[in-house]
């Protein structure tokens, strides 16, 4: 019998516990509803705004910017390199958009394509049957043998000449590589290279 009054004690307890609960929980949410609503209805309404076909929606385009990077990758047919540049765009590129720029390379630089294009960064594409001014080449000059770099456009341009080592001192085969010319990739090889035919 003790039990059973207990047991009806503890279920009206939480029942009133769980009513208050509620309760309370309830006036807060309402609360917290009510100024929301007010801070709402403080604002400007939408609604009220007199001439709404005069709103334009303003569509954030992509331009070139005078701080865009300009990146331009070059493939060299010949050696297979493709060097990559970075520098500012030019001033004339400044406020285009990508179908304006697309435009001006067609008219203007019919070999360069556009790749990427953003506000950020301009990426343009082009392709030259020729060496990139990363190479040299062992050749001779005036019967010399001599060292030649490569120029923007893939002409050999003279360097150095050894004027104490004349090609007709080396075999017929070597005579015939310098007349070609020989290819270097690097300043390393090029040394290599050099050494073995004059010493």
């Amino acid at each position: 019998m003790f039990k059973d009054k207990r047991f009806k004690y503890i279920l009206i307890f939480s029942f009133i516990l769980f009513t208050l609960s509620f309760s309370f929980g309830y006036l807060i949410m309402d609360n917290n509803i009510k100024k929301e609503e007010n801070n709402i209805s403080a604002r400007e309404p939408i609604d009220k705004i007199d001439n709404k076909e005069d709103i334009q929606i303003v569509q954030e385009e992509n331009i070139i910017t005078p701080s865009t990077i300009l990146e331009e990758r070059v493939h060299y047919k010949v050696c297979d390199d493709i060097p990559t540049v970075e520098k500012r765009v030019p001033d004339e590129f400044v406020n285009m958009t990508r179908d304006e720029l697309v435009g001006y390379l067609e008219n203007n630089s019919p070999q360069v394509r556009l790749v990427s294009f953003s506000t950020e960064r301009i990426i343009l594409w082009s392709e030259k049957d020729q060496l990139c001014t990363n190479h040299f080449v062992i050749g001779e000059e005036d019967g010399k043998i001599a060292i030649f770099k490569i120029d923007e456009k893939g002409e050999r341009v003279l360097d150095k000449v050894f004027s104490e080592y004349p090609i007709n001192l080396l075999h017929p085969i070597d005579q015939d590589k310098l007349r070609e010319g020989i290819r270097v990739d690097n300043e390393e090889d090029l040394s290599d290279i050099i050494e073995n035919y004059i010493s």
